[in-house]
């Protein structure tokens, strides 16, 4: 199911299990011992996932990290680390990897590990262009590309794997979540002569692969397949963008509306200067918890309402769900500021589609 010349599996219990593994396993191949990652990434809540995470809110409390890992500029274009402007930027975020690999690393980088749309960072959904043009930049360098799927993958974006959005065949991708539907799995996929790297006892997990969790991910993605749920995810992602759309044409305190497929993430600001309204992301999803719709709540800045529902939502919940939503923006907007930050007037009447 996975795309290119990925093969050999190593399964694990979570997703920090299968990056752990992932980036041991392009260590062991490459015998290098450095790696890059994404400003505002996630990658698990382990001390070595959580080194090569690039998320503030996530890390805090919990450091020394360990070292030979540096970071390249999240391709987040509503707020641009690099103060330019897509198309016009020729997708400059991806051409710093280069100045990374030659200025902030040893020459002796393993990996380029991201996520295909960054979760927990705010449904951060790179260019078109963007790994086409990193991912050949880290190759160059003798790098292999790691995919953090654990979140986007298995029908999420729309397509079984959100990578393949972006023409790019990972040498090694790791997935979990998704993978058997709520049963302890995760697994990390390689080219074989990567794979081939291990030899046998160099990795282990004790529960990795075991036969509950390996039956239910089959049964799990024989449903996928023939109910056609990322083809699902991509219809009803659609509809719901379409509806948030218009919520933003009409609701000052909508910044940006992002995503793929189901995972789609809405991004409150306050003002013109785009000032988080992290206090009002909070009450939203209070809101909508109390109508009866679970939203999230993320983003490196907290003011990202993140839309993440099941695959097999249909048209009515879409609807009411958006419905929730609207109403929710519209009644936090109209609050006191001394209630939730707020700094300027209500939604305009019919806010909510």
């Amino acid at each position: 199911m996975t795309p290119g010349a990925l093969q050999k599996s190593f399964f694990g219990n979570s997703g920090a299990e299968a990056i752990e593994g992932a980036v041991r396993l392009a260590k062991q191949f490459t015998k290098r011992r450095e790696l890059v990652a994404l400003t505002a990434s996630f990658h698990g809540r382990t001390a070595g996932t959580l080194s090569i995470s690039g998320n503030r809110g996530r890390k805090k409390g919990f450091g020394p990290y360990l070292s030979g890992v540096a970071f390249t500029p999240a391709p987040y274009c509503y707020r641009c680390p690099l103060t330019l402007r897509y198309p016009a930027c020729g997708v400059a975020c991806a051409e710093f990897l280069d100045h990374v690999l030659r200025y902030e690393t040893a020459g002796d980088v393993a990996a380029f590990i991201a996520e295909p749309v960054l979760g927990e960072g705010g449904i951060l959904v790179p260019p078109p262009e963007y790994f086409r043009i990193a991912v050949e930049i880290a190759r160059r360098d003798g790098a292999l590309f790691i995919a953090d799927e654990v979140q986007s993958g298995f029908g999420r974006t729309g397509k079984l794997f959100a990578i393949e959005h972006y023409g790019v065949e990972p040498d090694i991708l790791c997935m979990a979540k998704g993978i058997a539907d709520g049963f302890p799995l995760s697994a990390f996929i390689a080219r074989p002569d990567v794979a081939d790297a291990f030899a046998p006892g160099d990795h282990l997990s004790t529960f990795g692969g075991n036969p509950v969790s390996c039956a239910a991910a089959l049964a799990n993605l024989d449903v996928m397949l023939e109910e056609k749920l990322p083809e699902a995810a991509a219809e009803r992602g659609a509809q719901l963008m379409q509806r948030l759309a218009g919520l933003k044409e009409t609701c000052p305190l909508i910044g940006d509306v992002r995503g793929k497929g189901l995972m789609i993430g809405v991004e409150l600001v306050r003002d013109a200067r785009k000032t988080p309204a992290d206090a009002e992301a909070k009450e939203v999803r209070r809101r909508c918890r109390e109508a009866g719709v679970l939203v999230g709540l993320g983003g490196v800045l907290g003011n990202v309402v993140r839309l993440q529902p099941p695959l097999v939502i249909s048209a009515d919940e879409v609807e009411r769900a958006a419905d929730a939503l609207g109403q929710a923006l519209r009644q936090v907007r109209s609050l006191p500021p001394a209630d939730a930050a707020v700094t300027s007037g209500p939604c305009p009447p019919g806010a909510s589609p």
